[in-house]
């Protein structure tokens, strides 16, 4: 067919440019190629095409993580669409803006049993925070303004627009001139509930803040280390909120909840007034709500959604809802005239560090993970302090992902993007890619366990072919380390499906067009920092397999139970 620039599909491409989308990630198909063909001729944004629609999808979460603007995502009916609903639920729950388009057979074939005709709207609408079946061309201006809305409104999440085919084909004048918003106003927090704030800091003698996700989507970093001045109170982290304090802090302490390190747990455990800014209270931080931080007297909850604060413990919390970045702006103003200081509080947990340090048990002559991390904390530091490069890390699922929580260095600037909430294997890839193509000159490292990049190896040509110039660091353990830990201790250790041999990970990554020179197998502890050095120090994509012995992930608060269980 001859390229035309009248039909439905440019019109929704040009109403996407005027909201200020600058990226579609895609994979082709039948009901979709019409939308694909018109993204791929538009001058405003740029196509970038993957291997599948999960990796796409990830990748455009890596996007908007990094530069906060919306990415669209397209994919074509039936299993093309039905492949982006965990994604769909990973972005939802760990609150990332993401636009999805997917193809529909036409509107003529709808309810036929059509071929790969599947309601998507339908199968969605629990997952993300608004769907859409767009019924007419005209009202396409108005459906995209009403989702780029709710994407940013409150908490960020995902929309979903189904896009039937012939209004793709259908010819149209272009678009009226008005452009949707892309932006939403975000609720004031309420002045008398800080003002409660205020009155249990004054009380508290033994405080800590637990930075969740939150700080980083609101972009509240700055306003937290404002805080610490004025109110220098330990801070422990979440998962995903790891980037929210540079480790180097000297109030910062670590991951806190089943994995996190004991000291990190002992503080909040022993602290009179529990701080979350960002942080759901789930279950991998609080486990047994009934022995949670048993000697605080309140839990303050800041939080965008009233609705969040009220779902776990409500009963002894005090709800601050509004942005994040506003809310604490305005605690700081409280603060200025009445400052805190907890120095016998940081005395005594400093104490308790001597005798429960942070680390793990050495395996001499063992390429372990942990040991990974720390040599690649040097190499990465030693190579910033020339190249000034921005660091991005991401995680794939599972021990590996608790261990860089536990491990990787965050100074000023860095970002540590993970699935957290749904936990979801084959996202750490395109993440990273996502990522790279947001900001061409970062050093973005990809942290995989081999269980776990079995569900994203795909996505490795995408990174050769398209040049991105991801360090792809894959810990290979034989298999799925946290359940297999699972089946040792709980299980009577049987070891079903867990134990993974065989395949050949470097000559996967050649296949997928990764030549000699950007693949290395690291056996030994003695062969490792020349490796890392020489892959962070390039410009190109870097695949390395670190063949890693098996050990279970410790710390370990077992599920259901209190700190007094960790397991160490």
């Amino acid at each position: 067919m001859k390229r035309t620039s009248s039909t439905g599909s440019d019109t929704f491409v040009e109403l996407l440019t005027r909201a200020g989308v600058e990226r579609a990630f895609a994979v082709t198909g039948g009901a979709v190629m019409d939308f694909v063909d018109a993204l791929e001729a538009s001058p405003g944004i740029q196509l970038q095409c993957f291997q599948t629609e999960q990796g796409a999808a990830w990748a455009a979460m890596g996007y908007t993580q990094l530069t906060g603007k919306l990415c669209v995502v397209t994919a074509t009916s039936g299993p093309g669409a039905t492949n982006l609903i965990t994604p769909l639920s990973d972005a939802l729950r760990d609150n990332i803006p993401l636009l999805v388009v997917t193809g529909q057979v036409a509107r003529t074939a709808r309810n036929t049993d059509a071929f790969q005709e599947l309601n998507i709207t339908e199968v969605a609408a629990p997952v993300a925070k608004k769907v859409a079946y767009l019924e007419r061309l005209e009202d396409a201006a108005d459906v995209l303004a009403d989702a780029v809305r709710v994407a940013f409104d409150g908490r960020p999440g995902p929309v979903l627009i189904d896009f039937p085919r012939d209004l793709q084909q259908q010819r149209q004048p272009p678009p009226p001139p008005h452009a949707p918003p892309v932006t939403a106003t975000k609720p004031r927090p309420a002045s008398p509930e800080l003002e409660e704030v205020m009155a249990c800091l004054r009380k508290a003698e033994r405080p800590v803040i637990i930075a969740g996700h939150g700080v980083v989507i609101a972009d509240a970093r700055n306003e937290l280390l404002q805080l610490l001045e004025l109110a220098p109170i330990p801070v422990v982290h979440t998962l995903p909120g790891k980037a929210a304090l540079p480790s180097t802090h000297p109030n910062c302490y670590g991951m806190v909840g089943m994995h996190g390190f004991y000291v990190p747990n002992w503080i909040v455990d022993n602290a009179d007034l529990v701080i979350s800014l960002g942080s759901r209270f789930d279950d991998r931080i609080t486990s047994n709500t009934g022995t949670f931080a048993p000697h605080a007297k309140r839990l303050i909850h800041f939080d965008i959604a009233r609705e969040q604060v009220q779902k776990v413990m409500p009963e002894r919390k005090l709800g601050v809802v509004g942005d994040l970045k506003h809310t604490l702006r305005e605690l700081l103003t409280l603060l200025v005239g009445a400052p805190r200081g907890y120095a016998a509080w940081h005395e005594r947990i400093a104490a308790v560090r001597e005798q429960y340090p942070s680390t793990y048990k050495a395996q001499p002559g063992a390429l372990q993970c942990q040991l990974v991390l720390e040599q690649l904390n040097a190499a990465v530091r030693e190579h910033t302090a020339r190249s000034g490069q921005r660091v991005v890390y991401t995680t794939e699922v599972g021990s590996h992902q608790m261990w860089a929580a536990q491990h990787v260095e965050m100074r000023p600037g860095s970002e540590f993007l993970t699935s957290s909430g749904l936990g979801c294997m084959g996202s750490g890839l395109p993440l990273a890619l996502g990522a790279q193509i947001a900001d061409p000159d970062a050093l973005v490292i990809c942290l995989a366990g081999d269980g776990s990049l079995r569900f994203s190896e795909a996505e490795l040509e995408t990174a050769w072919e398209s040049g991105l110039p991801v360090k792809v660091l894959l810990f290979n353990n034989d298999g799925y380390g946290i359940v297999r830990m699972w089946n040792n201790h709980f299980y009577e250790g049987r070891k079903t499906g867990v134990v993974k041999q065989g395949k050949q990970w470097t000559t996967l990554a050649r296949s997928n067009g990764f030549t000699e020179a950007h693949v290395d197998r690291v056996e030994s502890p003695g062969d490792l920092r020349r490796v890392l050095d020489r892959a962070v120090s390039h410009r190109g994509p870097h695949f390395i397999e670190l063949v890693t012995p098996y050990e279970d992930c410790l710390p370990l608060i077992p599920p259901g139970k209190a700190f007094k269980d960790i397991m160490l």
